[in-house]
């Protein structure tokens, strides 16, 4: 009888090990389920914030005062406050003969976060909601190319409006890229005595080495560069064709897609015959 009391027990003790263990499996079956359908909920909410963004990363031009375009960024429209009511900007922009005039009725109202060193662009943060209902950034462009467009911006990235081309300039940060120019004269500036550095220490010697100038042209632009050249790179030059010029954007700078930007922020790594398709 003692026997079979201890095999019962022993039968019972197992069944509820048995019965312990399928909970903490149930258990963390559920956890796992659980933490799943946060990562999945997270990333499904992640990629329509940024599908919402690039979907609402839009410029239309709103009109024309004197001679700038005046653009809305992300916005259907836009309202401005005069006295207690709210006018369409179209509406508010009539008191007004000159954008100086514009920006001075509303410099009270407006943070000056950056100015730029293209001729004088600024970028203005709104200081309350009051004025437009929405915290707006707003970029008046003065560039030395004579750019004096406007816009008018709610989530605003400036430096994604300035690489689709806001204030004409068109910018971009690849680190590797290439673009197609013709070489339009060589000349050879002849051989000079350089210093190299010939050690980690920062040791030098003195070299002779043999310099060119290139005049490099892409359409109406032109900029001179000098290259140390051997007699059979330059042999393989040719005046009036066009090349293949791959440069290298160590720290992804923001360069404007002209010539003379390109060339004073970027390496020039290699030049190859340009092959027409």
């Amino acid at each position: 009888m003692k026997k079979k009391k201890r095999r019962s027990k022993k039968k019972n003790y197992n069944k509820l090990n048995k019965v312990i263990v399928n909970i903490f499996t149930l258990l963390i079956i559920a956890l796992i389920i659980i933490l799943l359908i946060s990562i999945i909920g997270k990333f499904k909410n992640e990629r329509k914030d940024v599908d919402s963004y690039s979907k609402d990363n839009t410029v239309s031009e709103y009109m024309v005062l004197d001679n700038s375009h005046i653009y809305l960024y992300n916005l259907d429209k836009l309202t401005i406050k005069d006295n207690e009511e709210y006018l369409d900007l179209r509406e508010y922009l009539a008191k007004y003969e000159s954008v100086d005039d514009l920006f001075t009725s509303l410099e009270n109202n407006l943070n000056v976060k950056t100015t730029l060193k293209d001729g004088g662009t600024i970028i203005y943060k709104t200081k309350d909601k009051d004025l437009f209902k929405d915290d707006l950034t707003i970029i008046r462009c003065h560039t030395e190319e004579g750019n004096r467009d406007i816009y008018f911006g709610k989530n605003m990235n400036t430096t994604t409006a300035f690489k689709n081309g806001a204030c004409g300039k068109d910018f971009f940060e690849d680190k590797s890229f290439t673009k197609i120019y013709t070489l339009d004269n060589v000349k050879d500036l002849g051989i000079r005595e350089v210093e190299n550095v010939i050690d980690k220490e920062g040791h030098t010697e003195k070299v002779k080495k043999h310099f060119y100038e290139l005049t490099i042209k892409d359409k109406e632009e032109a900029i001179k560069i000098e290259r140390v050249m051997d007699d059979e790179s330059v042999k393989a030059l040719i005046k009036g064709k066009k090349y293949t010029f791959y440069f290298k954007n160590k720290y992804g700078e923001l360069i404007q897609n002209n010539i003379n930007d390109i060339f004073n922020k970027c390496s020039l790594e290699q030049i190859v015959l340009y092959e027409e398709k």
